[in-house]
């Protein structure tokens, strides 16, 4: 570990405590978390004014991060009457983050205050909500279906962005809410054959042409 680049401030030691950084000038800040991130044993957690001052830090902070996770963790972007829900693209990555933090030494989290005030799931529903599958396991595919009905996914015709899937006779296309990318699983009977990702817009073109 490099020795740091500026004195760091002191960091709380317990939730009573308080400590007052002077606000360094321009994009110090920035490498001032990222320095006191590596020296802390556990998750620097900042709290921006809002959305754009979130994604200002995340772009310093990334300029002098290196291997340093910085995880992101958007607001939802929707008001309490809005009649639609937020895009499945901040529901993919707050999912993300949330099944991420736990196993995350030392890093940084960016957080908006309106954000940070939010419920959260409990860590137990995060983890146990996932789906893990390997090569030779058993699959009942009217089963996984009618479970991910029940979690909120879409059936379509052809899956484009997280939260979609898709039944076509012995296979499944998926594509997992905190995944930048869908997967196909092929059944033979209700054994798992083969999983793999694939790329929604190479698949489209290709249907296109069968069509």
């Amino acid at each position: 570990m490099t020795s740091p680049l500026l004195p760091l401030p002191p960091l709380p030691r317990s939730a009573n405590q308080r400590k007052t950084w002077a606000a360094p000038a321009g994009s110090s800040l920035a490498l001032l978390l990222c320095e006191t991130a590596r020296a802390h044993d556990g998750v620097v957690v900042a709290i921006a004014r809002d959305t754009h001052g979130a994604r200002t830090l995340e772009d310093e902070l990334s300029v002098f991060a290196g291997n340093l996770p910085v995880l992101h963790f958007p607001d939802w972007e929707t008001l309490p009457y809005d009649l639609f829900g937020p895009h499945p693209d901040i529901v993919s990555q707050r999912i993300a983050t949330l099944y991420r933090l736990p196993s995350v030494k030392r890093g940084v989290l960016v957080v908006p205050v309106a954000t940070l005030m939010q419920r959260l799931a409990p860590r137990s529903h995060i983890a146990g909500s996932g789906l893990s599958i390997a090569r030779g396991q058993q699959l009942d595919l009217a089963a996984e279906q009618r479970r991910l009905e029940a979690c909120g996914y879409r059936n379509v015709p052809q899956v484009n962005e997280p939260g979609d899937f898709a039944v076509r006779g012995a296979l499944i296309d998926i594509f997992p809410m905190g995944t930048r990318e869908p997967y196909r699983i092929e059944l033979f009977d209700e054994e798992i054959d083969s999983i793999r990702s694939f790329d929604p817009e190479t698949q489209r073109s290709l249907q296109q042409v069968d069509s």
